[in-house]
């Protein structure tokens, strides 16, 4: 008996310390074998076309570094892309965060500099309409403030998307209107009600937000993330090989508490943060820069999914009525909290999509280097959240771990069918000590083959050609053709356009949804058919890094044909829709019989 007791504790004793090394293991190098991809991509013809130059769009998010070298953690996040059609010509517009700058006697004053919005002309051609549109300034003449992102959505239901601003110590909020009421041919401006809907306080750093009806009374909710508690007087002095000074890590400083804003239906809004359920910020927790709002676990209702920063990612499951927002946090018990080795990960991008077609939304996380990005498949049930990391088995492994990833989206590159991923890289910090690490970074484009992804990188273009430090990115079809395009954010370098060229050949269909009387759609979901096969679009709020992109949604058909397409409503109600011919776009209004087809102005 004693040496069996000796040898069962023994066995236990062994058992810890395994567990000790596994939870105390080193991070591992840099240098990465391959882990299970599928052959690299072979060489194609490029799938997008950098128009930049020749689209009129000629700005630049500027961070202050330039100005003083304060090394400070703010400027490290950068700012993201919006698309917007404000002016409903049928044209996706383009809303560019400006960033900000240091001023005063020590340079130690934070301002913001000029945000852009660029008016679609069409033919690849944009215009800056700022000025005319009212977003030079906000309310009273007062000057933007330091900005990284945006968020996009119909907040009072009048038809007309508005647009929301993030950045340091508040947000903005701008109400789109008529120049004349009484004229429509005058146009569309921008109005700040950031005070009047109650979003003028409680806010310190706000970084991405999106927006979705979280308590089902057909009005868009805000969530806010904000990042972390640092000012000038909790500005550390950080270096990353004990000589060179740098941008400290956000483990150097508390996470801010996340913001959840009910929406009164009466043009304003109401902080329920609180009763909501949100977790507190603190050494451990929060630390906010991606959000994404979708319907995960297919009850119906809007979830959301929250990247944070060196910390547990949070998992909000839905659990709201009309008019009460209430949460439960289901990050770790569902698997989307850490990585696959029990780890949190300085994740910054999120989108879901369904790259494997099992008809239930994916997510994926861009995360920092020395970490696999996170793809988790989802075997959800209605009312209960189940995920598993799937990036080695898909092949994304075999990228590395030399990439800091932000900005990100699903596409469908060629219009096969099958959802590819994009991503836009650059590093967080002034000098990566680490072998082989570089501050600028190419993109990413991994190409999906039936569940499978390859690394499809050059195929970007000449974009791919020069390294940057890449932020945000949103993606959208701003030409009509039904192949999405990219706008991408890059920090104290040019914003980008590329134009989506792949699939020449091939067939598409794109879907416009819009809710009775308006009503918010985020938590719908689209289902095509076509020569016995399934595809399924999500309709989604915020997602990718502190940018908003096109809501519409486009499926690859390759050489099928458009069968029966089915709209899950988020009140539960579904439509089924035939008759829809390819290579064009439909708006679906719930309660309507026939699609609508839309003359795309190119």
């Amino acid at each position: 008996m004693r040496s069996l007791s000796f040898i069962l504790g023994f066995l236990v004793l062994l058992g810890g310390v395994a567990a000790s090394v596994y939870f105390l293991r080193p991070t591992p190098p840099l240098e990465q074998p391959d882990l299970g991809g599928l052959a690299p991509e072979p060489l194609g013809p490029p799938l997008f076309e950098d128009i930049t130059a020749r689209s009129g769009v000629n700005f630049t998010y500027q961070n202050g570094e330039r100005t003083a070298n304060h090394l400070a953690i703010l400027e490290s996040l950068g700012g993201g892309a919006g698309l917007i059609d404000y002016d409903g010509d049928g044209l996706l517009d383009i809303f560019l965060p400006g960033g900000g700058d240091y001023t005063g006697p020590d340079l130690k004053e934070i301002v913001g500099l000029p945000c852009k919005l660029y008016r679609n002309l069409g033919g690849g051609k944009f215009e800056d309409v700022t000025v005319t549109v009212g977003l030079d300034k906000l309310a009273d003449g007062k000057p933007w403030f330091y900005t990284h992102g945006c968020a996009v959505a119909d907040y009072d239901r009048d038809g007309w998307p508005d647009l929301l601003v993030t950045g340091w110590g508040r947000v903005a909020l701008f109400r789109n209107v008529a120049v004349d009421p009484n004229d429509p041919k005058k146009g569309r401006r921008f109005l700040d009600v950031t005070d009047q809907a109650g979003l003028g306080s409680g806010i310190l750093w706000s970084t991405s937000a999106a927006f979705g009806d979280l308590d089902g009374d057909g009005y868009p909710d805000i969530y806010i993330c904000q990042y972390v508690d640092w000012s000038w007087k909790k500005h550390p002095a950080c270096s990353y090989d004990g000589k060179i000074p740098d941008v400290c890590p956000p483990k150097s400083f508390d996470g801010l508490p996340h913001k959840v804003y009910r929406n009164t239906g009466q043009g304003s809004f109401v902080d329920v943060s609180k009763e909501a359920n949100l977790r507190s910020g603190g050494p451990t927790a929060s630390k906010g820069l991606g959000v994404l709002i979708i319907d995960l676990d297919g009850d119906g209702k809007p979830d959301i999914y929250v990247a944070n920063d060196t910390v547990d990612n949070f998992l909000y499951l839905n659990r709201s009525k009309p008019g009460e927002i209430r949460f439960e946090e289901r990050g770790q018990i569902s698997g989307v909290a850490l990585d696959d080795r029990g780890t949190p990960n300085g994740s910054m991008g999120l989108d879901a999509g369904d790259p494997e077609r099992t008809g239930k939304p994916n997510l994926w996380v861009t995360n920092y280097e020395n970490e696999l990005h996170g793809l988790y498949r989802n075997d959800s049930k209605p009312g209960m959240a189940f995920f598993h990391f799937r990036t080695a088995a898909a092949g994304i492994a075999a990228i590395g771990q030399l990439f800091v990833g932000w900005g990100t989206a699903f596409v469908d590159a060629d219009l096969d069918g099958w959802e590819d991923l994009v991503v836009t890289n650059g590093h967080a910090i002034r000098y990566p000590t680490g072998k082989n690490s570089s501050r600028k970074q190419r993109p990413v484009l991994l190409m999906n083959h039936q569940g499978k992804f390859r690394d499809a990188s050059p195929r970007l273009g000449t974009y791919y050609d020069t390294p940057r430090l890449g932020r945000g990115l949103a993606a959208g079809d701003l030409d009509n053709d039904g192949r999405v395009d990219l706008v991408l954010s890059n920090m104290n370098e040019p914003a980008a356009v590329l134009r989506g060229i792949g699939g020449q050949d091939q067939h598409w269909l794109g879907v416009e949804l819009v809710g009775k009387q308006h009503a918010c759609v985020v938590g719908a979901r689209v289902v095509l058919e076509a020569d016995g096969q399934r595809q399924t679009r999500f309709a989604k709020g915020g997602g990718s890094y502190c940018s908003a992109s096109d809501r519409r949604m486009n499926f690859g058909l390759g050489k099928a044909q458009p069968g029966r397409l089915i709209v899950h409503w988020p009140d539960g109600s579904q439509q089924q829709f035939t008759g829809l011919s390819p290579d064009r776009y439909y708006r679906l209004v719930q309660g309507q019989e026939s699609a609508e087809p839309i003359s795309a102005k190119k």
